[in-house]
């Protein structure tokens, strides 16, 4: 039995050093690992006749980037909810960045805008009105996005989320015309209220802190976010209540069929923040 010359293991399959001549474990064969006294001797007689020194492999830092690349694509491509995530970014830097981007895609609730650019129940889901909008939604979908499609399936999340979303924006469209006030929308609040809807039937154990402070029960956290809208829905203001309310009651509809099939109904107590 052959014995490593650096840390005295037994080997059963030796590798000799060839600048060195020693023999070495497989964890110990390179000059790097055992230091060798022969790699010194080799770097000056190749110096001395210019001949290529060897060197320990390095890493590349491009190799890195392209690995960190792969996982963050292999991350959204098999997750919607992030999937979604990041398509709400990069189009809130477009609307950052390129005239007229927002405008023709949001809502604009009048007849004849539906009629001439009825995409927009859809496009302006992912728009958003400013940084503090966007990072609100995309946290509380990150957060309970991610539960719900962990129980349901990502097909089953990506209909709830489009769906509610819709309906947000047709609850808005027939809410603006109950009061005649014709503003434009952005935003995919009414879809994540669908999302946090569903999730509170199909999965009552889970507890929230409201504004990182307050311990509730998920199912006492959406009463209380609805009757604010509620309260809020006659007095106007820039936050598009109705298609909360909208998102909120379809979210409930979805929950409730799938309570009914026994969805999600196993699973462990899980606090999220809101």
């Amino acid at each position: 039995m052959v014995v490593c010359s650096y840390c005295d293991d037994e080997v059963d399959v030796p590798f000799k050093c060839k600048f060195c001549s020693e023999t070495f474990c497989s964890e110990h064969r390179l000059p790097e690992n055992h230091e060798c006294v022969g790699l010194d001797k080799y770097k000056e007689e190749a110096q001395a006749d210019n001949k290529v020194v060897y060197e320990p492999f390095q890493a590349s830092n491009k190799k890195e980037s392209s690995d960190l690349l792969s996982g963050f694509l292999q991350a959204v491509t098999k997750s919607y909810s992030l999937l979604i995530i990041f398509i709400c970014f990069v189009v809130f830097l477009l609307q950052a960045t390129i005239p007229g981007f927002t405008e023709y895609l949001w809502l604009s609730p009048e007849l004849g805008e539906i009629l001439s650019r009825p995409w927009t129940f859809i496009t302006s889901i992912f728009l958003h009105g400013n940084g503090w909008h966007l990072f609100v939604n995309m946290l509380v979908l990150f957060f309970f996005g991610g539960e719900l499609e962990r129980r349901i399936g990502s097909k089953k999340f990506l209909e709830i989320f489009l769906v509610t979303g819709i309906a947000g924006n047709i609850g808005f469209t027939l809410f603006s015309y109950v009061t005649a006030d014709f503003i434009p929308a952005v935003g995919a609040s009414g879809a994540i209220f669908g999302v946090f809807a569903t999730l509170a039937i199909i999965a009552p154990e889970i507890r929230v802190l409201i504004w990182f402070v307050f311990p509730l029960k998920i199912r006492q956290a959406l009463v209380i976010f609805g009757l604010w809208d509620l309260f809020l829905l006659p007095r106007g203001g820039p936050v598009a209540n109705s298609a909360h309310l909208a998102g909120l009651a379809i979210g409930l509809v979805y929950g409730y069929r799938l309570k009914n099939k026994g969805t999600g109904a196993a699973s462990k107590k899980i606090t999220r923040k809101l």
